[in-house]
C-alpha cells in the first residue's frame, strides 16, 4: 500500500537532516573538499529554483576575462531522487577540476517527494540548456560536456539526454505551430555535444521489483534497506505507470534512442554488493550491442554509494583511485 504524500514529505525531512550530518563527518577526513566558486540560479517557465553550483580552476576568473574556455562536466548527485545535495559530490569536483582541468557545474535538481517525475530529468535539461545559452558568459565550451552522477544521479545523467533529444524530436514535429520555440531550442543545442557519460552505481530500471533484486544481489544483507528504497520510489514515481517510462527507467528506451541520445563514450561503475549490479551489467552489454564504446568498471565488496561514507576515518585512498583513473578517462576524451 502506498504510503500519504505528507508522511513520505516527513520521512524525506527526517532523513535529509540525519544525512546532512553524515555528509559533514564526510568531509572531516583530509583533504576537506572545497566549497563551490559560485552559484547560479535557474529562472525559467519551467524551473524557478534550480541552482547550479561552479567548481572552477585556480586560474577560471582570469582565464575567463581572456577568452579563454574550459570544458564542463555537469554532475547530478544522489539520494533517491529525494536527498541529498549537489555539493555532495565536492571530493569528485575536486578531482575534476584539478586533474581534468575542467569546470563542474553541479545541479541542484528539485526533489521529491515536493516535486516527482519528471522534475528532475527537466530541471536537468533546463540546466543543460542554460549553460549552453550562457557558455560565453560562463567560459564554457560546451562542445566537450560530460555527463556525471551517483545512484540517482547516475540515473539522470542517462535520462537527461534522453528527455533532451525526446523534446527535440516533439519541437520539429511540431515545427508548425511552435516555430520560434522550436527555433530558441535548436539554437540552445546547437553548439552543445556531451561526448562522455560517467554513472556510478546509478538506478537504470524502476519497473524491477526492487525485493527480486535484493534477493539475487550477491549480498542482501549489504543492500540499502526497504525503508530506503520504498521511500526514494514512492516518493520519486508515485504514479505505476510512470516507472516504464525511458525517462525514468533508461533500460525501457527504444535502441533509436539510446544511439541518438547518448554519446559513444560511456563509463558504468557497479558496486559489487549493490542491489543495482545486474541491471548495470545488462546495460552496459545493451550499449556495447548498440556500438557504443562502454567501459565498465566493478568495484569489488563495496555496497551502495560506498564513496560517500560517513566515517572520517575510511579509507578516501582507494575511492581516490576510482576517481583519479575516471579523470584520466574524461581528460583523455576531451583532449581529443
Amino acid at each position: 500500500m502506498a504510503s500519504s504524500r505528507w508522511w513520505l514529505y516527513i520521512q524525506a525531512v527526517v532523513w535529509r537532516f540525519l544525512m546532512g550530518i553524515g555528509m559533514v563527518l564526510h568531509t572531516l577526513a583530509p583533504p576537506r573538499p572545497p566549497r563551490p566558486t559560485f552559484t547560479r540560479t535557474l529562472h525559467s517557465e519551467t524551473s524557478t529554483s534550480v541552482v547550479i553550483h561552479f567548481y572552477c580552476p585556480p586560474d577560471y576568473h582570469q582565464q575567463r576575462r581572456q577568452g579563454h574556455r574550459y570544458p564542463v562536466a555537469v554532475n547530478f548527485h544522489g539520494g533517491g531522487f529525494t536527498l541529498g545535495s549537489a555539493t555532495d559530490d565536492g571530493r569528485w569536483s575536486a578531482a575534476v577540476v584539478e586533474q581534468v582541468g575542467a569546470v563542474v557545474a553541479s545541479v541542484s535538481y528539485r526533489r521529491a517527494p515536493e516535486h516527482p517525475f519528471p522534475t528532475a530529468v527537466d530541471d536537468g535539461v533546463e540546466a543543460l540548456l542554460y549553460l549552453a545559452a550562457n557558455a560565453s558568459d560562463l567560459a564554457l565550451d560546451v562542445s566537450r560536456v560530460a555527463l556525471s552522477g551517483f545512484s540517482a544521479g547516475g540515473n539522470l545523467a542517462v535520462t537527461v539526454p534522453l528527455r533532451l533529444r525526446g523534446r527535440i524530436v516533439s519541437a520539429i514535429k511540431e515545427q508548425l505551430g511552435r516555430a520560434d520555440s522550436t527555433q530558441q531550442l535548436m539554437n540552445q543545442t546547437n553548439e552543445l555535444r556531451i561526448v562522455a557519460l560517467f554513472c556510478w552505481y546509478p538506478i537504470l530500471d524502476f519497473l524491477e521489483s526492487r525485493d527480486h533484486r535484493r534477493a539475487m544481489s550477491i549480498m542482501p544483507n549489504k543492500t540499502l534497506p526497504k525503508f530506503f528504497t520504498n521511500l526514494f520510489d514512492e516518493a520519486y514515481l508515485p504514479n505505476i505507470e510512470d516507472r516504464s517510462s525511458p525517462y525514468a527507467s533508461p533500460v525501457r528506451a527504444s535502441d533509436e534512442a539510446l544511439h541518438d541520445a547518448l554519446p559513444d563514450d560511456v563509463f558504468l561503475f557497479i558496486c559489487e554488493w549493490d542491489m543495482l549490479m545486474k541491471e548495470g551489467q545488462t546495460f552496459v552489454r545493451r550499449l556495447e550491442g548498440l556500438g557504443k564504446k562502454v567501459r565498465s568498471m566493478m568495484i569489488a565488496q563495496a555496497q551502495h554509494a560506498w564513496d560517500k561514507s560517513a566515517n572520517p576515518f575510511r579509507d578516501q585512498g582507494s575511492v581516490d583511485i576510482h576517481y583519479r583513473d575516471a579523470c584520466a578517462d574524461m581528460k583523455a576524451i576531451f583532449d581529443r
